[in-house]
């Protein structure tokens, strides 16, 4: 099955990647466990990232990471999956995205977006057609409890803004389940430092 690269999914397109995924869900997020009360969180808006753990990341910001995150709907590229680990992949992944990752022998836990009808769970990435990793992997850090979350290289600004309506209901979600929201750069939460939120 090749699928042409698209700026925006389509509702259609959607529908046939979660119908082609769903046939493959194994395991899920509920089978995963972070416990820590803070989680750093990581994207490709920044060329370098604290070291921390656990850290969730988006395969493109190509670092090590305890949990990578993805709801990507275009072909896997091979220099962003290049890491064995967990990886929490969305329903509405390009279905080439799992086959990619078993070969790289990581770990698949499932999860699907809020507004699709099935038994997974569900994490709010953005809206339908712009869903976003980094959305996504904030959304996993509340998920899994974290009393504070700290943004690294997650900005949503240039070509990024069409995910702004969808980030909050990400942020008003993970105040609703009492996670903080930080931000090395102040532009999308409150701007504090590494050492400082280490310390809070």
């Amino acid at each position: 099955m090749d699928f042409k690269p698209i700026d925006d999914i389509t509702p259609e397109l959607i529908n046939t990647y979660s119908e082609i995924n769903v046939k493959n869900v194994g395991r899920t997020i509920e089978d995963l466990q972070f416990t820590q009360e803070k989680i750093l969180v990581c994207g490709t808006g920044a060329s370098s990232h604290p070291k921390f753990n656990p850290r969730f990341a988006t395969p493109s910001a190509m670092i090590q990471a305890d949990l990578y995150v993805t709801v990507d709907h275009h072909k896997p590229k091979k220099e962003y999956f290049t890491k064995k680990g967990n990886y929490a992949l969305s329903l509405i992944v390009h279905p080439d995205v799992p086959k990619k990752i078993l070969e790289l022998n990581g770990e698949i836990f499932w999860f699907s977006p809020q507004y699709l009808k099935n038994d997974l769970p569900k994490i709010i990435s953005g809206l339908i057609t712009t869903d976003n990793s980094g959305l996504a992997s904030i959304s996993l850090a509340s998920y899994f409890n974290a009393k504070s979350i700290l943004l690294s290289g997650i900005k949503l600004t240039d070509s990024y803004t069409k995910f702004l309506e969808g980030g909050k209901l990400v942020f008003a979600n993970a105040s609703k389940n009492k996670s903080k929201i930080f931000s090395l750069d102040g532009i999308l939460a409150t701007k504090t430092t590494f050492d400082e939120w280490s310390k809070f």
